[in-house]
């Protein structure tokens, strides 16, 4: 009997111990993408910006001021493991040919910013509130018509944020997640194999103590977007995207009010629309902010 219940009781740790780590994974994105892509590297003006957090976190970006003074502004938001370069690399267009200002940054624990963690989205939104912050205060005449690209992560907290900030006049998110526990159990399946019950319920478990917050994996952007309306939406998803697949990427898409479009890439894997679409997409993308901003 002793026997047994020692047995039990190590079998246990060992589970507590492997949804521990798992929880980490969330936190600490496994395949990080490191800073090496730049504005200077395609001729690009640029400034750096740096601003702070509700929660007291410096995080670190770039302005890109328009080539022909436009007074349009996007901001970017860039996905979970990668950076405001990586992103730049994939929508510098909207600065070079289409003349918006671009405002890149890092969210926390990413790229050049600040901050010991992420946790794919309720933390982030208060990233997404100080870039607007810091937009208003330090461009206010680049800051009345003002849109956002999202990509991933960074879709879904546009998605999450716009509610909060009615001046921003409209948004263009790839591959948004509609519920933080299914885009876990999605990653978790995919790349480990991992079923929810019981290891993804228990590292979620694991990660809102570790957070201390009882809260942190309710983020559900599905709720927010029905608040956004009368604002444009575009709600790009990748055809064979097993992140977030085009299930999701629609759900949200049918939440939200108009005006909107939806459009799905064919052959797009993750984050791969542009790579999939070609010049289709810098046209598509370029024109709903040239009509909605």
């Amino acid at each position: 009997m002793i026997w047994a219940a020692a047995a039990l009781l190590s079998v246990a740790a060992g589970l507590l111990a492997a949804c521990w780590w798992g929880s980490g994974l969330i936190m600490h994105p496994p395949a990080m993408s490191p800073m090496w892509v730049f504005p200077e590297q395609f001729g690009l003006r640029y400034e750096k910006l740096s601003f702070r957090t509700a929660d007291g976190l410096t995080l670190r970006g770039w302005f890109l001021p328009s080539p022909n003074g436009d007074k349009r502004t996007v901001i970017m938001c860039h996905g979970w493991g990668d950076n405001k370069g990586e992103l730049l690399k994939m929508t510098y267009f909207l600065n070079e040919s289409a003349g918006f200002n671009l405002l890149y940054f890092d969210f926390r624990s990413h790229g050049e910013s600040d901050g010991e963690y992420t946790v794919i989205g309720a933390l982030e939104t208060r990233d997404f509130d100080a870039a607007v912050g810091w937009l208003r205060a330090e461009k206010p005449q680049l800051a009345d018509r003002v849109g956002v690209f999202g990509l991933s992560m960074g879709a879904a907290v546009t998605v999450a944020s716009m509610p909060s900030h009615p001046d921003l006049r409209c948004a263009v998110v790839e591959s948004p997640f509609s519920d933080y526990r299914g885009v876990i159990r999605r990653w978790a399946w995919n790349h480990l194999k991992v079923p929810r019950f019981p290891l993804i319920d228990l590292s979620l478990w694991c990660l809102r103590r570790r957070v201390g917050d009882p809260t942190i994996d309710r983020f559900n952007p599905v709720e927010a977007a029905p608040r956004i309306a009368p604002r444009p939406m575009f709600f790009i998803g990748g055809e064979r995207d097993d992140l977030m697949p085009v299930s999701d990427v629609t759900r949200v898409h049918d939440a939200a009010g108009s005006p909107k479009q939806l459009w799905i890439v064919p052959g797009a894997l993750h984050a791969k629309c542009r790579e999939a679409a070609g010049m289709e997409y810098d046209t598509r993308v370029t024109g709903f902010f040239q009509r909605n901003l």
